[in-house]
């Protein structure tokens, strides 16, 4: 039996509909009801039955789905590991990375890593959280670079990289010079100018403001945190962006956000598709830049203690 049958079936199992897994498999409707088709008279089994607009699986397609599953990543860790043999631990590497952690932590890493692994083609491309949590799923990235989701997500190992905290960014119209945190009670007395929901870590400073008892005017939501500042510049109100990203302007002032008189911090994560097994050169990657990013916390002298305890997704 050709495995890509075994493909198609898992994926009308998972998405419920022979559409929507054509389209992920990049093939026709009728060939892939047609491949389904050959797979139950194979097994002579029916495995699926209408559900209105969609379809699910009967009480033997269940039985056979975790079978079949097992089938695919036993597959998928036989090629991984005959490509790292054939390639000398040599290949491409996809990575989907929030561009606030690209500007932050790649540039020299990777030109470093890049040095060290000669043999890894790596690809780089940036997006939002939702976004890059699509491209993992769709398999167009191996690896994804952003905030920790506030729930795990089926399917997806996630490795903890580092954290980050909140900093507000604005004119000394609007922030006191201080290197003391800013409640985020009194940054919400301002107008506020803020990333999008583009960006996973949007969810954290909705999640703060909930908790503070404060709802936000927000002015402008951007996906770029650069364009937050030259609006901030401009005395259009208080850019609040990741710690990741500084203001270059000598006329703005960044503060650390506190809510309660503890930083408003959120952990930073990688993941892959736990059911397609990552290259020894991918983990390696993870855990290279694991260390990297700790090691440049622990050697920053001003970054504010990781208190917890108030701060919750709700």
């Amino acid at each position: 039996m050709d495995i890509r049958i075994y493909s198609g079936f898992v994926a009308a199992a998972e998405l419920s509909s022979i559409t929507l897994a054509a389209q992920r498999l990049n093939i026709t409707q009728p060939a892939l009801s047609r491949q389904i088709r050959a797979l139950e008279d194979s097994l002579g089994l029916r495995l699926f039955e209408k559900a209105g607009r969609n379809v699910r699986l009967t009480a033997a397609g269940e039985v056979l789905y975790a079978r079949v599953n097992d089938v695919l990543v036993a597959e998928r860790d036989l090629r991984a590991v005959a490509g790292d043999l054939a390639q000398n631990q040599s290949g491409v590497l996809k990575i989907g990375s929030c561009s606030q952690l690209i500007e932050r932590y790649l540039p020299r890493f990777l030109h470093d890593w890049r040095a060290a692994n000669p043999g890894v083609d790596i690809r780089l491309e940036d997006g939002g959280g939702p976004e890059l949590v699509e491209k993992l799923h769709a398999g167009t990235v191996q690896i994804t670079l952003s905030a920790m989701p506030s729930a795990p997500i089926e399917m997806f190992e996630t490795v903890r990289l580092g954290e980050l905290a909140f900093i507000a960014v604005a004119t000394r119209d609007f922030l006191a010079a201080a290197d003391t945190p800013v409640e985020i009670g009194e940054v919400l007395r301002h107008p506020i100018l803020t990333l999008n929901c583009r960006h996973a870590s949007r969810e954290v400073f909705d999640a703060a403001c909930r908790l503070s008892g404060a709802v936000p005017r927000i002015v402008l939501e951007s996906s770029s945190p650069h364009t937050l500042f030259s609006m901030a510049e401009g005395g259009n109100g208080v850019a609040v962006v990741p710690s990741s990203v500084q203001p270059g302007s000598e006329a703005l002032v960044g503060r650390p956000i506190a809510l309660r008189g503890e930083p408003v911090v959120f952990d930073i994560c990688a993941m892959h598709d736990s059911r397609v097994p990552l290259p020894a050169y991918g983990r390696r990657f993870i855990d290279d830049l694991r260390a990297y990013i700790l090691s440049e916390e622990d050697g920053n002298p001003r970054r504010p203690a990781p208190l917890r305890g108030y701060l919750q997704i709700v």
